[in-house]
C-alpha cells in the first residue's frame, strides 16, 4: 500500500538574523559584535535573535562561554561571509556610479543648444560624468518621469499650477513674439488687432494648444476679448519659423537665446503679454552632482541674460 506523507516546507532563515550571526561569528562573540556593528543594537536583543536563528535552523551554532563555533556554525559562517563581507564594497561602488550619473529631460532645442555648455561647467569636478538625456516637452510626461524617479531634473516651461511635490527654479523669462516677413509693414500687435471686431482673421502659425506658449497667448487674448485661432499647428518652434518663411502666416514663437530669426523675417513684439517662464523642475532631495548642475544652469542662464 502506497503511503503519502505531507511535505513540510521549511521557510528560509531571517536575513537580519543571519547578518547578526555573521558579526557574532566574525568578531568572536556577542559582546565584541555589538561593539563592531555599523548600527546600534543592544546585547540582549542580539542574544535573543541568535536563539531564534538556532530554533529556525534546528541546530546550535556556537558555544557561549568560551565562545566557539560549532561545526554547523562554521559551515553557516563560511557560506554567508562572502555576501556580508562584500556589502560595503558593492555599496560604495553603487554609490560611486550613481554619484556621477545625471539624468535630464528637456526639449530637443535645449538638449542640443544649451545643455552641452552647462555640462562643460561641471565636467572638471565630475570627470567620470555619466548622462541619460531624454527629449520631453509635455508637462504630463515630465511630471510622470519625476514621480517615477527616472530623471533628476527637467528643464521645461513652468506651469501656473504644478503638483506640490515638484519643486522649481526659474532660469529665464522669454518674451512671446510674432515673426512676419520683412516686407509686412505691421508695427505691433495693436495694428493686427485693429478693426478685428473680436476675431482676428490673419493666418496664425503656432504650436498646438497643449503647449504653454499657446496657453499664455490665448489667455491674454481672452482678457483682451479677442479670438485668434491658429490656421497651421506644428510640433516645434523650428517649424513655426519654417512655415512663416514659406508665407503661411504670422508665426507665434519666443524671443530666446539660441533661436535665430532667419533672413527675410522680423520680430513683432507682443507688448503686455506675459513672458514664458523656463526653469528647472525636480522632486525630493538632490544628490551633489545634481546640485552642482543646478548652480551651473543658474549661472549659465544669467550669462544668457547679459
Amino acid at each position: 500500500m502506497l503511503m503519502l506523507y505531507p511535505v513540510i516546507k521549511m521557510s528560509p532563515p531571517n536575513v537580519h538574523h543571519l547578518e547578526l550571526f555573521y558579526y557574532v561569528a566574525t568578531f568572536g562573540g556577542i559582546t565584541p559584535a555589538v561593539r563592531k556593528m555599523p548600527y546600534g543594537i543592544q546585547q540582549p536583543a542580539v542574544s535573543s535573535q541568535m536563539l531564534q536563528l538556532e530554533r529556525e535552523l534546528g541546530v546550535k551554532l556556537f558555544n557561549r562561554r568560551p565562545f566557539a563555533l560549532t561545526p554547523a556554525g562554521s559551515d553557516l559562517h563560511e557560506f554567508i561571509s562572502p555576501f556580508f563581507a562584500g556589502l560595503p564594497d558593492i555599496a560604495a561602488q553603487l554609490r560611486g556610479e550613481e554619484s556621477s550619473h545625471l539624468r535630464l529631460a528637456a526639449s530637443g532645442t535645449v538638449l542640443a543648444k544649451h545643455i552641452p555648455d552647462v555640462l562643460e561647467r561641471i565636467r572638471r569636478k565630475y570627470p567620470d560624468l555619466r548622462l541619460t538625456l531624454q527629449e520631453a516637452v509635455k508637462p504630463a510626461d515630465i511630471e510622470l518621469l519625476l514621480a517615477n524617479q527616472e530623471i533628476d531634473f527637467a528643464i521645461s516651461t513652468l506651469q501656473k499650477s504644478m503638483p506640490s511635490a515638484i519643486k522649481s527654479i526659474e532660469l529665464l523669462r522669454l518674451p512671446l513674439i510674432l515673426i512676419i516677413p520683412k516686407e509686412n509693414k505691421v508695427k505691433g500687435f495693436a495694428a493686427i488687432a485693429k478693426n478685428s471686431t473680436g476675431r482676428i482673421d490673419k493666418p496664425l502659425i503656432s504650436l498646438s494648444s497643449e503647449h504653454e506658449i499657446n496657453r499664455i497667448f490665448h489667455d491674454e487674448l481672452v482678457k483682451r476679448e479677442l479670438i485668434w485661432a491658429p490656421t497651421v499647428e506644428v510640433t516645434s518652434l523650428e517649424l513655426v519659423t519654417k512655415y512663416t518663411s514659406c508665407g503661411y502666416g504670422y508665426g507665434l514663437t519666443i524671443d530666446a537665446p539660441g533661436i535665430k530669426i532667419p533672413a527675410g523675417l522680423r520680430k513683432v513684439a507682443l507688448r503686455g503679454f506675459p513672458a514664458l517662464r523656463l526653469g528647472l523642475m525636480f522632486q525630493g532631495k538632490l544628490k551633489p552632482i545634481a546640485e552642482h548642475f543646478a548652480l551651473a544652469a543658474v549661472a549659465y542662464a544669467k550669462d544668457l541674460k547679459v
